[in-house]
């Protein structure tokens, strides 16, 4: 599949997190209901990720469970990816990526119908997300993070480190013929 621009999948948004800055620190804001069209979240949680070329996903929820995600780096920085599962849509199966850090205050939002992950740039990177739905351990699917079909271009890494969960996750032929 092909790697395409942000602005080419419905329902993306990259936001710029504002930030104040001064001698005593800095000031962000990680969340005003307005930037991402009133949606209500329903969690927010932190990932610490201690090494670079640490991997996380591809992780989503399906049926009632499916969530949304606004993806923030509070401290270092990560390479987001996102995979368009939505069969209707003229980017299925085709994925995206952003550069999210904490220098550069990017921030994603990810709606339901996407899957979704990372690899750390950074070690002792810090990542902040809101959820649209509760984590339903049942309902949740790992798209293979190296699915040759998708083909997502990582970044080149000597030394990767990734979860058994990731690295046991379905290829996408495996997971169409869950439905």
């Amino acid at each position: 599949m092909a790697n395409k621009l942000l602005k080419e999948f419905s329902g993306i948004q990259q936001l710029k997190r504002k930030n104040f800055s001064s001698e005593l620190g800095s000031f962000s804001v990680t969340f005003e209901p307005n930037l991402v069209l009133n949606r209500k979240f329903y969690q927010d949680s932190i990932s610490i990720i201690e090494k670079t070329g640490t991997i996380k996903g591809m992780h989503f929820q399906q049926g009632q469970y499916a969530q949304t995600k606004l993806v923030t780096v509070l401290q270092g920085s990560i390479m987001d990816y996102f995979v368009d599962l939505r069969e209707e849509s003229p980017t299925y199966l085709d994925y995206g990526s952003i550069e999210l850090s904490d220098l550069n205050h990017n921030t994603i939002f990810i709606p339901e119908g996407f899957a979704h992950g990372y690899i750390s740039l950074e070690s002792k990177s810090i990542v902040s997300y809101k959820l649209g739905a509760p984590y339903q351990p049942k309902h949740e699917v790992t798209l293979l993070w190296n699915d040759p079909d998708i083909g997502i271009k990582w970044p080149q890494i000597e030394n990767l480190h990734i979860s058994e969960k990731d690295t046991l996750g379905l290829t996408m032929q495996q997971i169409k013929g869950l439905s």
